[in-house]
């Protein structure tokens, strides 16, 4: 006897020592655990070999428990680090502790009860220390290893991950049976342990080696068949060997005939029985392949539009496949990049809250070649543990886990890979099997052509709809055109009035000082009015020809800008303080709040001063006598903490408004909202519009350093006055893309604080 356990023994050692070569052999499969698992494969060795040990029995026990243990705890990490794919230090912290416990027990214990005969009536009667520790242990150990594999079960995504934890399940009670048979206390029971214990090693070894476990479900609905089959033709059997042991038929003939018939009979019903059980389950657990790719056939064939199609296909795959939901990516190629192809999912009934999301396929990823090289169906499950799919790009594995499907067959026309039909999970939950991969691939096949087809009609629609756009586009450009040659007509008509009036006046007054001249009247007085006349004529003039070559410059952006710190405040005091006569004698009154505190800005302090001067002027012309003029400014909130601080200054008057469609292009050079014949030479005249470039050269001067600027207004009435709100965003430190800049003191150039 003693030999027979010896030789079975040797046998558990070379087994487990292949089963580590294996393993080290297939470790590129092994996504991780590897280490873990290798120490279980050292330890099941170390605890085969006790029988061998030359201790007494006390040490000897101790190291038997002390190695299970510690091969209970590197059994955990193996189930939870492939479960979860990370963590299990608390674990290990949990399997330390039991493994010194154990080891501590057992060297003060003098006489350990555990492996003995009977010693687990005798723990029940005097419980000790040791065996205390291990079945308390043991108790634990089977209730968190479970429990993280249900865990796993009831937290899986795909139902081939469900059926993976399930035979973490069965393998990890499998190991704690071996574990107790170990410690049993006879011989031949624990060499039935030892034999567990290399039986569940080799499960973990497969587990690990192997990504897709053989179908545990499957596996019950097999072995449900063939008991259910038995159990029946048993009873049968019986019944018919009843019959003919109670007959009571003397006639050796006849006896023969009886045999004959109950036989024929009992061959029949179990042909009859076996054929009725097996429909049943194909009804439970398999779709006819027939039936489900002609029905589809029949429905997709139906639609050329791309929207039905896609809600058909996905209504009819839900029935033929009996899944929760299924859909259809598109696949467009991209031309700016050669290495990947777009994958569009549109609104589904699989997707009913999304509009369109755009995806990517590497072309040299494992999924463009399964699906488009290799023109073979894909499952979610390989996507997520085949090792061929581990150098996936993080947004591409990203992409497919998040639509939610397990099972993808490309959409092939003329070798172009048009799209990609998807699948859901089951209604069953049962995974997706080969024959099931198959059916789909065909039926994607015979979405093709009316993939095509749907296609080809969705981009006339397109270029239809584009056509529209266009021509609604081109007739808008046609208004705007209308509008600026109306702009360039009525420029020549301002520009020549305003260049001849202050021309006309230089000529007056040129003639009247020739005349007074040949007649000898001129006087001091005389000469210094006339003098003033003709310099604010000459002024005049070269203040419209500076606003011209401005805005030229600002048309080939061509406009340097000399940045120095300045504050808010003075620029804005230096572009009104010119203005308090035109104020006083229009009856204007206009307030500024908020400016003072405000951080400095770097800025061309002599184009802003010209910018928000124009602003104002603008402001005072179109504003009633009497009106208000407000100016309120502040921080602008920054959202990022990456981000510039920012100035908002509003500028509001009581003016006559300005019609909603007019608001942009009121900053068009030679633009003017209103009747060009309401024109007047008065600079500050209520209506007394000039030339159109005001706001023009403010915007340029405002967007060339960083900022922006917009208008708000309700619509233009001269009678109730509206008004109008201009509003300023500036950037504290001028952005690195503004506008030819040259900066006076770049080291004092850094982010000012409020």
């Amino acid at each position: 006897m003693d030999s027979l356990i010896g030789g079975i023994i040797i046998v558990n050692i070379v087994v487990l020592l292949m089963l580590a070569i294996y393993s080290q052999l297939r470790r590129k499969r092994i996504r991780s655990g590897l280490f873990w698992l290798m120490l279980s494969i050292v330890l099941a060795v170390v605890v085969n070999t006790v029988y061998f040990w030359p201790l007494e029995g006390s040490q000897r026990t101790t190291g038997l428990i002390v190695g299970l243990a510690a091969l209970v705890t590197c059994y955990g990490m193996v189930i939870i680090r492939d479960i979860f794919n990370r963590g299990g230090r608390w674990w290990l912290l949990l399997g330390s502790v039991w493994v010194i416990a154990l080891a501590l027990a057992g060297t003060l214990t003098e006489n350990v009860l555990i492996g003995q005969p009977d010693w687990l009536l005798q723990f029940f009667a005097t419980p000790d220390i040791t065996g205390t520790l291990m079945l308390s242990g043991l108790a634990i150990t089977t209730l968190v290893l479970l429990g993280v594999a249900f865990y796993g079960f009831y937290v899986a995504a795909l139902p081939e991950v469900a059926n993976r934890a399930l035979f973490w399940v069965l393998n990890t009670a499998g190991l704690l049976v071996g574990v107790l048979l170990a410690i049993s206390g006879s011989y031949m029971v624990f060499l039935a342990g030892m034999l567990m214990l290399v039986t569940t090693v080799g499960g973990a070894v497969y587990g690990l080696t192997s990504y897709r476990v053989f179908d545990i479900r499957l596996g019950i609905t097999t072995a449900a068949r063939v008991i259910v089959l038995a159990t029946i033709t048993a009873a049968v059997i019986f019944l018919v060997l009843n019959v003919a042991e109670t007959s009571r038929i003397a006639n050796t003939q006849e006896r023969t005939l009886m045999w004959v018939f109950l036989a024929a009979l009992t061959g029949t019903l179990y042909v009859i029985i076996s054929q009725m059980i097996g429909h049943l389950l194909r009804r439970l657990y398999k779709v006819d392949p027939t039936h489900a790719a002609r029905r589809y056939s029949q429905q997709v064939s139906r639609s050329v539009d791309l929207n039905q199609l896609l809600e058909i296909a996905s209504e009819t795959l839900n029935t033929v496949m009996a899944v929760r939901r299924s859909g259809m990516l598109l696949v467009n190629d991209t031309s700016t990049d050669s290495n990947r192809v777009q994958l569009v999912l549109m609104n589904s009934p699989a997707f009913p809250d999304i509009e369109e999301t755009r995806g990517y396929m590497s072309r040299s990823g494992g999924i463009y070649q399964q699906l488009a090289v290799r023109k073979l169906p894909l499952a979610q499950f390989d996507i997520e543990r085949d090792p061929q799919f581990a150098d996936l790009p993080a947004e591409e594995r990203m992409f497919f886990h998040g639509l939610q499907m397990s099972a993808y067959a490309p959409i092939i026309v003329d070798e172009v890979l048009l799209g990609i039909l998807m699948c859901g999970p089951k209604v069953s939950d049962a995974p997706y099997y080969e024959h099931d991969l198959e059916l789909l691939a065909t039926m994607a096949d015979q979405t093709g052509v009316a993939l095509r087809n749907a296609r080809s009609v969705a981009d006339l629609r397109h270029l239809n709809m584009t056509m529209l756009a266009l021509n609604a586009d081109l007739e808008e450009a046609n208004e705007q055109l209308e509008k600026l040659d109306s702009v360039k007509t009525d420029f020549i008509t301002i520009a020549s009035h305003e260049l001849r009036t202050p021309l006309a006046q230089m000529r007056g007054y040129t003639d009247i000082l020739d005349a007074l001249n040949e007649q000898g009247m001129l006087d001091k007085d005389q000469i210094a009015g006339m003098v003033a006349n003709l310099r604010k004529a000459a002024e005049r003039t070269e203040t419209l020809l500076s606003d011209m070559l401005f805005v030229s410059q600002l048309d080939v952006d061509a406009m340097d800008l000399r940045f120095t710190e300045t504050s808010p405040e003075s620029v804005l005091r230096m572009a009104i303080e010119p203005l308090t006569d035109p104020l006083n004698q229009r009856k204007l009154s206009l307030s500024a709040r908020g400016l003072r505190g405000l951080p400095t800005i770097y800025a061309d302090m002599q184009r802003l001063v010209q910018a928000f001067r124009n602003i104002v002027v603008n402001a005072i012309k179109f504003t009633p006598d009497r009106g208000r003029i407000e100016i309120n400014a502040g921080l602008n909130p920054v959202s990022n903490n990456g981000e510039t601080q920012q100035i908002l200054i509003a500028i509001s008057d009581t003016g006559v408004g300005i019609e909603p469609e007019n608001l942009e292009l009121i900053f068009e050079k030679f633009y003017r909202a209103y009747d060009p014949g309401l024109h007047s030479t008065g600079t500050y005249k209520f209506m007394g519009a000039g030339p159109g470039l005001g706001l023009t050269i403010a915007r340029g001067v405002i967007e060339s350093h960083g900022g922006k600027i917009w208008a708000k207004s309700s619509g233009h009435n001269i009678e109730t006055c509206p008004g109008t709100t201009f509003y300023i965003l500036l950037p504290v430190v001028p952005p690195e893309n503004a506008k030819r800049v040259l900066i006076e003191d770049k080291s004092a150039l850094q982010q000012p604080t409020a």
